[in-house]
């Protein structure tokens, strides 16, 4: 071990490739997102959507924080968890980070989130809130690097 508290890869390097014999996952996954990575990316969301309404609302922010607690938590879990495992094949994380943002603005548009000014700001700050706590979770997911597989 180095004597660099972040220097040492092997113990702190936190996105690095797999080779084939620890990858448990299908051979053709490239990006996992573990439960570790799906709670800060919720945690992430979460505060980013509170800080959002409280540039709209300043009287509102601690109220939105704790009534959006249990919402944010349950739907953020389910969407991200089926979301993540959908984009399980897809190496290019910019485009995890993009299908979170769009999955958080189509969330929102069957209860009229693209039909005003106010709903469009509720949709679009769910839906930055998403890709911000997707970018949030970028090197905690697990990579299989296809290179990695032919050693």
């Amino acid at each position: 071990m180095s004597q660099e508290p972040w220097t040492d890869e092997a113990e702190y390097g936190l996105a690095s490739p797999r080779t084939s014999a620890e990858w448990r996952y299908g051979s053709k996954d490239r990006v996992v997102l573990g439960a570790k990575g799906l709670a800060v990316g919720i945690a992430v969301a979460h505060l980013t959507f509170c800080v959002l309404w409280g540039v709209q609302a300043p009287a509102w922010a601690i109220i939105v924080f704790f009534y959006s607690l249990l919402p944010v938590w349950v739907v953020g879990a389910a969407a991200g968890s089926l979301l993540g495992l959908a984009l399980r094949r897809v190496r290019n994380q910019w485009l995890h980070v993009a299908a979170f943002f769009a999955g958080g603005l189509l969330m929102c548009a069957p209860f009229g989130g693209l039909s005003g000014i106010g709903p469009l700001l509720f949709s679009s700050s769910i839906a930055l809130a998403a890709g911000v706590g997707r970018l949030a979770a970028w090197k905690l997911v697990r990579i299989n690097d296809v290179s990695a597989l032919t050693d």
